[in-house]
């Protein structure tokens, strides 16, 4: 049976890391080692982890490695530590719950197979429904839905997404410089299919993600250079920096400029309007103090 390498970068997370790691004990499977790739933590989490897991690989960052890098160092550690193309890595959020057959039923679909890569599919216990299974990328609009069949799918995210290591050195590194953060999913496993990996989802593999975010989605309430700050933040999910750079590497060429507008456009859009929310503020602050 091949190994499965669990690559988990985490920041800060203790108990939400716990439980994900006692999902981990419970499992079926058992041929697994987790590469914890802890981001500058300093709430206890990589001890807590040994002490549960004391198998467990611990690699230390100082807080700058964000999501694509984290991802980068593990593929990187098991480079150079005896990893085969025939074993089986695990890109995974830690705010994720799964049952004990989770990893044995992954392992069953992808370990005869070659040019993949295999989604768990997102599974709500609250509704009972099924969130997500694949997306559908329109890269010549700049758009993203949910796919609605498995013949849509040509982007997935890297919550829960499995490959051999012979897929992952055809498709090449991430790119931490460019796409820190959000989007560095989206580039790659677009590039992915534009090496001939194809993007996968099966009922039998899922999990139960807990739907939090550490990133800016919500610029409300914020004094104009809070907003300044926080939109053009690594942590923005509309930082139009990185939408650009995603642009770049991921749009065909004839789309490449009308994106490049959209992108700015959208940035312009927004700096504007919070602009004028923050003049109104400060007008309507200046006639009560009347």
């Amino acid at each position: 049976m091949p190994k499965v390498y669990i690559l988990l970068p985490v920041h800060n997370r203790r108990q939400i890391t716990k439980e994900f790691a006692e999902c981990l004990l419970l499992q079926s499977f058992k041929n697994y080692h987790l590469v914890l790739i802890d981001d500058g933590s300093t709430d206890g989490t990589a001890k807590m982890i040994l002490e549960i897991l004391p198998n467990a690989t611990v690699l230390y960052g100082r807080g700058d490695w964000w999501w694509a890098g984290c991802l980068q160092k593990g593929i990187n550690w098991l480079r150079e530590n005896g990893a085969t193309e025939s074993d089986i890595l695990l890109f995974i959020n830690d705010d994720v719950t799964f049952k004990p057959d989770y990893l044995a039923n992954a392992v069953a679909y992808v370990k005869d197979r070659t040019g993949l890569l295999l989604l768990s599919k997102w599974f709500c216990e609250e509704d009972g429904n099924i969130r997500e299974s694949g997306v559908t990328a329109n890269l010549k609009t700049l758009t993203f839905g949910p796919a609605r069949s498995g013949e849509e799918i040509n982007c997935l995210s890297t919550r829960g997404l499995f490959a051999r290591l012979v897929d992952i050195e055809k498709i090449g590194n991430f790119h931490p410089r460019l796409l820190p953060h959000y989007l560095s999913d989206y580039e790659y496993t677009i590039r992915a299919i534009r090496k001939g990996v194809r993007c996968v989802t099966t009922d039998f593999v899922y999990l139960c993600p807990k739907f939090s975010s550490t990133g800016y989605h919500n610029f409300s309430d914020l004094g104009f250079l809070g907003f300044l700050r926080k939109y053009f933040s690594i942590k923005s999910a509309a930082n139009p920096i990185y939408w650009s750079a995603f642009v770049l590497l991921s749009v065909p060429g004839l789309w490449v400029l009308p994106n490049l507008v959209r992108v700015w456009y959208w940035a312009a859009t927004a700096v504007v309007g919070q602009m004028a929310i923050s003049v109104n503020n400060a007008m309507r602050g200046k006639h009560w103090k009347r």
